[in-house]
């Protein structure tokens, strides 16, 4: 009978904490190119969407305070002086030619150190900021607000190995669970 019993008030516990679990105000990310729903849309999710976006494509973010937009729009790492002879004979420089617009929210901040490259290896190369005449222009801003309506575009410094090339982009602002990607691929 005990056993009978025990069992019985798992079972209740279980079902009570499933069906008690729900939505939350997190961002959700979607393709700047998709539709709205025709039916009113969940509570966003914690994460954006496990898709990976190809260079060039905006991603729309939506959070509790508000909606901005994330691009990643071209990836270069040939011809890029070495600035002040920085890198390692390993080394080369890259850029990254991005993009964040601000739809509805307050002003925020923006910054290169929220971007990132990821290797087939596992390896991930964070961004740097430099600055000089020979590096391609216009650069990103290091610390800048963006007010609503408005949208900051410009290149990421990174130190790469000089031998293959990252195998995606990054996009990790502290609103996110989890990193928006796009293929960093030719």
């Amino acid at each position: 009978m005990r056993t009978r019993t025990a069992i019985a008030t798992v079972i209740l516990f279980t079902g009570l904490a499933v069906g008690c679990s729900g939505g939350s105000d997190d961002p959700t990310v979607a393709k700047a190119t998709d539709t709205p729903p025709a039916s009113p849309t969940p509570s966003p999710t914690p994460s954006p969407s496990q898709e990976t976006y190809k260079l060039g494509d905006t991603v729309d973010v939506s959070t509790a305070d508000g909606k901005f937009t994330a691009a990643a729009l071209a990836y270069k790492d040939r011809g890029i002086p070495d600035v002040a002879e920085l890198l390692q004979a390993d080394q080369k420089w890259a850029a990254l030619e991005v993009k964040v617009c601000n739809k509805d929210a307050e002003g925020f901040g923006v910054s290169p150190f929220v971007w990132s490259l990821a290797y087939a290896d596992g390896a991930r190369v964070e961004a740097t900021h430099m600055t000089g005449n020979e590096l391609p222009r216009p650069l990103y801003p290091l610390d800048a607000k963006v007010k609503a309506g408005d949208c900051v575009r410009g290149n990421v410094l990174f130190q790469v190995p000089k031998a293959g090339r990252p195998e995606r982009v990054l996009y990790s602002p502290d609103v996110l669970d989890e990193p928006v990607e796009w293929t960093a691929a030719k």
